[in-house]
C-alpha cells in the first residue's frame, strides 16, 4: 500500500480557487500503478478564523493514516483536503463529490453547519464519518437525550465533551423537554445553579422562580407554570424538593447533578434526570505530551483528538479494505469495524458506545425508574 502525501496546506490554500467548484483543495501524490484506490476526506475551513485549526487536524490525520494503514497490499489510501467553508457553506457539494467517487471515509466537521450538512450525504452511502470537534447532542442521541435515538449510524466522535453537567441539563430541559419555564433550587451549590440558570436564559428559556427556600420556590414554579425543576447542591435538600413536588401535584421534571447523590433514589419519584461528568480525562492520552513534534504542527483545539480520528480509521482500513474489490464495496464492512475499536490515543482510550459518541467522553443522562438509576443516553 502507498499513502499519498503531498505539499503543506498554504500550497493547497492555494489552488482553492481553482479547485472550489469540486470542493477538492488537494490530493496527496502520484498514483501506485495496480493499486485500487480509497479515499480518506478531511473535512476542514481552508480560510477564516479556524483555518490554523484547519491545518493542524489535517496533518494530525494524514500522520495517523499513514503509521496504521500503511501497508495494505493492493490500495493506494489518498488523503485529500476538502474545504468545508468558513461557515459550512461548501460542505454539501464537497462531500457529495467524494461519495461519488472512492471515499471510504471522512474525518473533519469543525463547526455545527458542515456536520449537519455532512452526515446524510456520508450516512446514505454508508461512509464512514468522524468528527474530533462537534459536541452537539443531537447529532448523535437525537433530540431528547432522555430518549435517544441514533441519527446516522456512519457517525463518530472522538471529541470529549466538556459541559458540566448542570449546564447539559439545562439544554436538556429547554430543548429536549421543550419546558419554556423552569424553577432552581439552590441546596448548596450557587455555582451550579448559576450555570444551569445561564445556559436557561442563553437558550430562550425562562427560569420563572429560585431561591434556597423549597417551599416557596416550589409554590412559585406551580403558579407560573414550571414544567422543570433543577435542584443544585445537597442531596437532603433535593430529597425535599422531591416530596414537595408530589404533594403541591407539581407537574414538572426533577434534574440535578450532584444533589442526586447518595441514597436520593431510595425514595425519590421515578422519573427524575440526573447528570453526571464525563468518565474520560481528556489530558489523559499516551502520546499526547509529544504528538506536536511528531506530526510537525501545533494540535490546537482539534489536533489530538484528530490524530485518534485518523488512527481510527486507519485501523479499520486496515481491516475492510483488503478483501474488498472496490472502496465503495468496503464502505459497510468499514463501518462494522468501527464499532469494534478500542485502543489507546492520544487523547486516552478510544471506543465507541452505540450511538457513536466516545466511550466515556461526555456527560451522562440517566432516569430513576423503581428505584434505580438508568443510564440512557450520554451528552457528547
Amino acid at each position: 500500500m502507498s499513502l499519498r502525501r503531498g505539499a503543506g496546506w498554504a500550497a493547497l490554500t492555494a489552488a482553492a480557487v481553482l479547485l472550489s467548484s469540486c470542493g477538492m483543495l488537494g490530493a496527496l501524490g502520484d498514483d501506485d500503478a495496480g493499486a485500487q484506490t480509497a479515499t480518506v476526506g478531511v473535512l476542514v475551513p481552508g480560510s477564516g478564523w479556524q483555518q490554523a485549526d484547519g491545518e493542524a487536524v489535517l496533518a494530525a490525520v494524514r500522520a495517523a493514516v499513514e503509521e496504521t494503514a500503511g501497508d495494505i497490499a493492493g490500495w493506494t489510501v489518498e488523503v485529500v483536503a476538502v474545504d468545508e467553508g468558513e461557515k459550512g457553506e461548501a460542505t454539501a457539494d464537497a462531500v457529495t463529490e467524494l461519495v461519488d467517487g472512492d471515499a471510504v471515509a471522512v474525518v473533519g466537521g469543525l463547526n455545527t453547519r458542515a456536520v449537519r450538512a455532512a452526515q446524510p450525504v456520508l450516512d446514505d452511502d454508508d461512509v464512514l464519518f468522524v468528527s474530533p470537534a462537534d459536541v452537539v447532542p443531537a447529532h448523535t442521541l437525537g433530540a431528547d437525550p432522555s430518549a435517544p435515538l441514533r441519527p446516522y449510524r456512519s457517525y463518530f466522535r472522538t471529541a470529549i465533551g466538556a459541559e458540566p453537567p448542570a449546564a447539559a441539563l439545562a439544554r436538556y430541559a429547554v430543548s429536549g423537554l421543550r419546558a419554556e419555564s423552569v424553577a432552581v433550587v439552590d441546596g448548596g451549590d450557587a455555582a451550579e445553579a448559576r450555570a444551569f440558570t445561564e445556559t436557561v436564559d442563553d437558550l430562550g428559556g425562562t427560569v420563572v422562580a429560585s431561591g434556597t427556600d423549597v417551599a416557596t420556590v416550589i409554590a412559585k414554579a406551580k403558579t407560573e407554570g414550571a414544567t422543570a425543576v433543577f435542584v443544585a447542591g445537597d442531596r437532603e435538600v433535593a430529597a425535599r424538593v422531591d416530596r414537595q413536588v408530589r404533594s403541591s401535584r407539581l407537574e414538572a421534571t426533577l434534574l440535578g447533578a450532584t444533589a442526586f447523590g447518595g441514597d436520593f433514589a431510595d425514595d425519590a419519584a421515578s422519573g427524575a434526570v440526573r447528570a453526571r461528568p464525563a468518565e474520560l480525562d481528556a489530558t489523559a492520552g499516551v502520546r499526547s505530551g509529544r504528538l506536536a513534534d511528531e506530526i510537525g504542527v501545533a494540535l490546537g483545539e482539534f489536533g489530538a483528538a484528530a490524530y485518534d480520528a485518523g488512527t481510527a480509521v486507519g485501523t479499520v482500513l486496515a481491516r475492510c479494505l483488503p478483501p474488498a474489490s472496490s472502496a465503495s464495496s468496503a464502505r459497510r464492512g468499514c463501518l462494522g469495524e468501527m464499532s469494534q475499536l478500542d485502543f489507546a490515543g492520544a487523547t486516552g482510550e478510544v471506543s465507541f458506545d452505540g450511538f457513536g459518541d466516545r466511550a466515556g467522553g461526555g456527560v451522562r443522562f440517566s432516569v430513576l425508574r423503581d428505584g434505580a438509576w438508568e443510564v440512557v443516553g450520554v451528552d457528547g
